[in-house]
């Protein structure tokens, strides 16, 4: 599923810190990304660009609102 990683990314990393703009849709899910170290925000984008699937997506989306991204 070629390009399914580059859809819905903010333009310019500074933005959203590179991350899917599922990441930025609900305002507890920011506040959560906000509060993260880079170091957490890096793991976080690499796991993202591995995406291969909305479905994918939404368990990582998941993971990270529900406090078990790690």
């Amino acid at each position: 599923m070629e390009g399914f990683n580059n859809a819905g990314i903010f333009p310019g990393e500074d933005m959203f810190w590179g991350l899917p703009v599922a990441f930025g849709m609900d305002e507890d899910m920011k506040a959560r990304i906000t509060s993260m170290s880079d170091e957490e925000r890096e793991v976080l984008r690499e796991k993202s660009k591995n995406v291969t699937s909305e479905h994918e997506m939404n368990e990582l989306v998941r993971m990270v609102e529900e406090g078990k991204f790690e």
